[in-house]
């Protein structure tokens, strides 16, 4: 679909934030008068998001629910709701309500710029705990020495591109099982598209709390993603 956009949301666990996130997105594309979708990539979750999805899926049928009754990984889930796409442009955001709408049109005008580049956020004031920013620091040492990484921000979810362009850099994101967005940067790096960076409001997550990111869980999580990134730079 020519100009066409689609709207990436991996989803578990955000029963509490995502009425408000997708209403927020419809009313922001609707502004702009965009030919759109919204694809849910529901990833198993435990609470009532399947429910309300189902419930705002009946409500608008731009709004896609891709469902998974098993657990596919944050990065299993932003790749099914790709591929699920059959628009010509696609956004990625996070479904806990800090990537602000607000910021879309600045991505959106520049769209033109995107045959050989991708355009991502810079989070320039990120409203996350010290600790996560603390190992964040750390990973872009690691990416910037593997991958001679110059962007301020680039594990930003807050991405847009042509969907033609994703088959040429998705043959090693399966390496990053929830550090999807360091692989994404390192793999588009590594087929030589460029990398425009939009600074971007980052708000604080509408729960308030991450189903992913828990303090018990950073270390793991953090020794897969360093194992990830060296695999996708070696592999």
């Amino acid at each position: 679909m020519n100009n066409s956009i689609s709207v990436c949301l991996p989803i578990y666990n955000e029963a509490k934030s995502i009425t408000k996130v997708i209403e927020e997105w419809v009313n922001c594309l609707e502004k702009l008068s965009i030919n759109y979708n919204i694809i849910c990539s529901e990833d198993g979750s435990t609470d009532e998001t399947p429910r309300i999805l189902k419930e705002l899926c009946l409500k608008n049928n731009r709004i896609i629910n891709n469902h998974s009754v098993s657990k596919r990984g944050y990065t299993g889930a932003v790749i099914s709701g790709i591929e699920m796409s059959d628009s010509e442009f696609i956004l990625c955001i996070d479904s806990d309500g800090q990537c602000d709408p607000d910021d879309f049109p600045k991505f959106w005008n520049n769209r033109d710029k995107l045959e050989n580049n991708f355009l991502i956020g810079n989070r320039f004031s990120r409203k996350d705990g010290i600790f996560r920013l603390l190992i964040s620091k750390l990973f872009k040492i690691l990416h910037s020495i593997l991958f001679n990484c110059k962007l301020n921000d680039p594990s930003c979810p807050y991405v847009l591109f042509r969907k033609d362009n994703f088959k040429n850099i998705k043959d090693k994101l399966d390496y990053m099982r929830e550090g999807f967005w360091w692989g994404f940067t390192a793999c588009c790096l590594l087929k030589n598209f460029d990398l425009i960076e939009i600074d971007i409001n980052h708000k604080k997550r509408i729960d308030g709390k991450t189903n992913v990111y828990k303090f018990h869980k950073i270390p793991g999580i953090a020794l897969r993603n360093a194992i990830g990134l060296f695999k996708i730079k070696f592999a």
